[in-house]
């Protein structure tokens, strides 16, 4: 009779432990390049006008076309998808307000109906420092992760208007 406790907090204990195993293997980098970079770099850039937001562009110039496709890139805490010119990959990350808006709290929920939800950032799972950024590829169907280090911050591009409208 003593040994049934036992069994039951056996089975639970393996239970647990089992869930815990079950994880998301830990994220690893490659250590060769899937494609050769040539001075990677990222601009900052910010709207002129008032809620056009502001941003940052991280470009990875390649040297050769390659079979690679890389389908999104991880820049201070964020992920983004990427765009594809040429030997170009670019990974834009934006901030749509500069400003933040007020928020009306009251007990009357009618009163609250022009709020409005934050947005969600895409968040990446990588700890990375400034100026890192981490490229996300598929081959044979399996993810793989390759950390780029050392990008160059370019100059800070400020717009200094809306574009004209076209007619």
């Amino acid at each position: 009779m003593k040994l049934k406790p036992l069994v039951i907090l056996g089975l639970v204990f393996l239970s647990i432990f089992n869930c815990k195993s079950a994880q998301e293997p830990l994220l690893q980098f490659q250590t060769t390049a899937p494609i050769d970079f040539s001075e990677p770099y990222y601009n900052s850039w910010v709207a002129g006008i008032e809620g056009g937001g502001a941003g940052i562009n991280v470009f990875l110039p390649t040297t050769k076309p390659s079979k690679i496709i890389i389908d999104s890139l991880h820049f201070r805490g964020e992920k983004s998808a990427v765009e594809t010119r040429d030997q170009l990959i670019i990974g834009r990350f934006k901030y749509t307000t500069t400003r933040k808006k007020d928020i009306i709290f009251s007990s009357d929920r009618r009163a609250e109906y022009g709020n409005t939800l934050p947005t969600q950032i895409d968040a990446s799972p990588f700890s990375l420092s400034q100026n890192e950024c981490v490229i996300s590829y598929l081959v044979n169907n399996k993810r793989l992760y390759y950390k780029i280090s050392n990008l160059k911050k370019g100059g800070s591009i400020a717009y200094p208007s809306a574009p004209p409208k076209k007619p």
